[in-house]
């Protein structure tokens, strides 16, 4: 092999080892969730930054707090802050998400569906992340819900930090 092939193959291989390390990077990205303006235009919080097991989730005015700030993990479908995961807590319909730590079950499993320009995050026992009682307030809890086809409280804006 020539000197000018060498390096032609060395090129390739450090493009393609940069390529490559780029998508593993792509596998986890930060995130508001901003719910469709039909379902309120608010975004999911951790009341008082308190991220501690067991919290649930609230929705509240967006303003980019830490507390509204999520990691979106592709790979695993985990929905994470403040190094907790989003937990369905029992996978129930009705039943208030939570916040708990990162065990790899089932309940932590959010499969971001693209539903025209929205997310629908379905959880386990194809259950959706929605906005109990489909209220529009200020402190609206999340629960895990039977998903709809186009439910205004089950439509969230990832909008990507």
């Amino acid at each position: 092999m020539s000197v000018a092939s060498l390096r032609i193959a060395a090129g390739i291989a450090a493009c393609l080892s940069m390529l490559l390390a780029g998508t593993g990077l792509a596998q986890e990205y930060q995130t508001t969730m901003q719910i469709s303006p039909q379902g309120g235009g608010n975004c999911i919080e951790v009341p008082n930054r308190d991220f501690v097991p067991d919290k649930q989730l609230q929705m509240a005015n967006c303003n980019n707090s830490p507390a509204q700030i999520f990691t979106y993990d592709q790979a695993n479908m985990r929905l994470k802050i403040g190094g907790l995961c989003v937990d369905a807590n029992g996978g129930q319909p009705g039943v208030l998400v939570k916040l708990w730590s990162c065990d790899g079950g089932a309940n932590q499993v959010w499969k971001a569906e693209q539903k025209g320009n929205f997310t629908k995050l379905v959880g386990t026992s194809t259950l959706c992340l929605d906005i109990r009682y489909g209220s529009k307030e200020i402190g609206a809890l999340l629960q895990s819900w039977n998903c709809g086809d186009a439910e205004p409280n089950q439509l969230w804006n990832l909008q990507r930090k």
